[in-house]
């Protein structure tokens, strides 16, 4: 189960350039989830109890909720947090915000999985934020 959930947010969030989502996609991707959730509980006839599997699907439903934010929310929320992270205060004009370490562990409040929803947005508020932040390359 923890594979296949964590498997779950690598094509979410690590799969390379080529994948992109919209905001719409948030629905589709959150049933999705719920089908591979039932894989592993079907009502107490699973493979799993759901207090366990409710445990562990947070991670991924945390992530999920951050592909269904709109994405200045998504900006706002990255932005402050990686001013408060770098100990920068607040972001002025012109300023740039620092490249965040990859964690490697999936968070909805970690800034770098924040910044890989962005990035995998396929939105011109995400690409020209990207673009100017990081000098990142505006995608397909």
């Amino acid at each position: 189960m923890k594979a296949s959930f964590e498997a779950f947010l690598i094509i979410l969030l690590a799969e390379g350039s080529i994948r992109i989502f919209l905001k719409l996609d948030h629905e589709m991707i959150s049933e999705d989830f719920e089908s591979l959730k039932r894989v592993f509980c079907s009502y107490g006839e699973g493979l799993v109890a759901e207090e366990v599997l409710d445990k562990e699907a947070e991670i991924v439903e945390g992530v999920v909720e951050l592909m269904g934010k709109p994405t200045d929310q998504l900006v706002d929320d990255f932005s402050i947090s990686a001013c408060k992270a770098s100990g920068m205060g607040m972001i002025g004009t012109g300023q740039k915000l620092p490249m965040q370490p990859t964690t490697g562990r999936w968070n909805r409040a970690d800034l770098n999985t924040i910044l890989r929803v962005l990035f995998y947005r396929n939105d011109i508020a995400a690409n020209r934020f990207l673009k100017t932040t990081f000098q990142l390359a505006k995608r397909r």
